[in-house]
């Protein structure tokens, strides 16, 4: 007999984002392994059947009138159903503070014997100083987040940053769960090569360096400061290809503080995946830096891994030991800052050719046994058949 998961997420395609790609994966790949995929979402109010799933959308926010729906889903299969909860609080609506929902999923945890698979995205708002609804903002969170924790059948990770934040949580019920790249895992190679040659002859460059992100000030600014401090030689044939929303608008507005350095910088139109994906594997190396750390729940530096391309990133407060252990990074620069990151480019750019490409199939590697989708689905099948038979 099939099981069935439940997966509960804030958005779901054809709405944009990058939980709604990952659940979107799970839900394909888990129906190849035999279980039955549910998906209930925000959204546009209905039920449709979308690739053979079946999907409940109750409104932009999970607002307690809408519960009742979700409630009546949920109680069309037998018991204990797998609840599968894809935790972002900032998409659960009531400006991140949804605490009515979290109280709910604990009652049917604890009432109706739900088991639920708690996988945090994210935590909660940090606590600092600030304005007082931010504090107020953390606090609830951070509240949401444990009772979330604390009535879990089984707790995932996305990143091993987020564990501190989930105190008094026994590391018997919490898994480590990178995310997986939302892009095609693999291209055609000749495509790949075509692509190479149309880049290099339009820039008119001998090297390609991919960037692939939302362009969030952060991290663009750390973009910025380390195409500037590039040296000029190696700026002269380097062409920086801009991929992913936000990369026209940010490049236009970044180019003032370019100045001579925007020729060199290409904005890639296309916003399909595969395209993308063809884009960044014909790039030499991926230069993706996070202001607070490279972190396995970075979608855009997965992306690159799961392709072949170096990567090169940066180490931070938040980023996770296998980083600087397993050095699934072609290069990390040791501190968020344009310099060390520019060093840590040129490096990369430098090597032999045959270096290059050992570098990135080591993070091929990696990604295939600790990231890919195929990973994840295992460990989400494996530790819904333990829900069903314990």
């Amino acid at each position: 007999m099939k099981i069935a998961i439940h997966f509960f997420t804030g958005e779901y395609p054809p709405e944009p984002g990058g939980v709604a790609d990952h659940t979107a994966g799970l839900v394909q790949e888990l129906a190849e392994l035999a279980l039955v995929p549910v998906v209930l979402s925000g959204g546009d109010a209905g039920l449709s059947v979308e690739n053979g799933t079946p999907v409940y959308r109750v409104g932009r926010a999970f607002a307690p009138v809408h519960l009742r729906y979700l409630a009546r889903a949920l109680d069309a299969f037998p018991g204990p159903r797998v609840i599968f909860i894809q935790y972002v609080p900032h998409a659960f609506g009531l400006r991140g503070m949804n605490l009515p929902l979290v109280l709910w999923l604990a009652w049917r945890a604890c009432v109706r014997r739900d088991r639920l698979i708690v996988l945090f995205h994210e935590v909660a708002f940090p606590f600092q100083n600030g304005p007082i609804r931010h504090r107020v903002l953390a606090i609830v969170q951070q509240c949401m987040a444990s009772l979330m924790a604390a009535v879990a059948w089984r707790i995932l990770v996305t990143t091993t940053a987020w564990l501190p934040r989930l105190r008094g949580v026994s590391n018997r019920l919490v898994t480590s769960l990178p995310v997986f790249s939302n892009l095609p895992e693999s291209v055609d190679a000749e495509v790949v090569r075509r692509c190479r040659i149309h880049w290099l002859q339009r820039t008119g460059s001998h090297c390609l360096v991919g960037h692939f992100g939302t362009y969030g000030s952060g991290i663009s600014n750390l973009l910025l400061a380390t195409i500037m401090q590039l040296s000029d030689k190696l700026a002269a044939t380097t062409a920086f290809l801009l991929m992913g929303r936000g990369a026209a608008a940010w490049l236009q507005q970044a180019s003032s503080a370019l100045a001579e350095r925007a020729a060199c910088c290409h904005v890639v139109e296309d916003t399909d995946p595969l395209a993308l994906a063809t884009t960044l594997a014909a790039c030499d190396t991926a230069l993706q830096p996070y202001p607070d750390g490279i972190t396995t729940r970075r979608t855009t530096a997965m992306s690159a891994l799961s392709l072949g391309v170096p990567l090169v990133s940066n180490d931070g407060p938040l980023t996770d030991p296998c980083w600087r252990t397993d050095l699934p990074c072609a290069r990390l620069a040791a501190t968020p800052d344009g310099a060390a990151l520019a060093i840590s480019l040129a490096e990369v750019l430098q090597l032999p050719l045959a270096e290059r490409v050992a570098a990135g199939a080591h993070g091929r590697a990696w990604y295939t046994v600790h990231a890919s989708l195929a990973h994840a689905a295992k460990v989400v099948k494996q530790i819904v058949e333990e829900c069903q038979h314990r």
